[in-house]
């Protein structure tokens, strides 16, 4: 079976998946938060370490989340949490994808809208409940289309 033709994925799969790549996400933050705050310290010559400013350490932790997303997306199409969750990511670009994996400038698109659609009080995501088509903002953003593929199809 085409993946093009698995069902949507459900709002609630997401959020579950979201949630476990939540975890991922913290381990990441602080192993290469401690990182570099170790190098940063070491370069200025300070025997204490230093403390990033709130600006710097969200500029950090959103980095490493489009870091993570993005080389998950483009290695296979899933995150650690969509693995679990039997979700995939599908290019829906029907011009451009030709079978082809999600581009990186699909990547930033889905990342940078994500981000808004989570400050909005997830509104973004909540949009996914009334769309004929339950697609969430960056979903429509980045023409992709998260699908459900169920246990016994993989």
């Amino acid at each position: 079976m085409s993946d093009q033709n698995y069902p949507t994925a459900p709002l609630t799969r997401r959020l579950a998946a979201m949630a476990y790549d939540g975890l991922v996400l913290i381990a990441l933050y602080i192993l290469l938060g401690g990182l570099l705050v170790t190098a940063v310290s070491k370069i200025i010559g300070s025997t204490e370490f230093v403390r990033l400013s709130p600006a710097m350490s969200m500029s950090v932790m959103f980095t490493i989340s489009f870091l993570y997303y993005s080389h998950s997306w483009r290695r296979g199409g899933q995150t650690i949490g969509m693995k679990a969750w039997g979700l995939k990511l599908l290019n829906d670009n029907n011009k451009n994808s030709n079978g082809r994996g999600i581009q990186l400038s699909q990547c930033m698109l889905r990342s940078g809208v994500g981000f808004f659609s989570l400050l909005f009080a997830g509104l973004g995501f909540w949009w996914a409940l009334f769309d004929k088509q339950q697609r969430s903002w960056h979903d429509m953003a980045s023409l992709t289309r998260m699908v459900y593929i169920p246990k016994n199809m993989q």
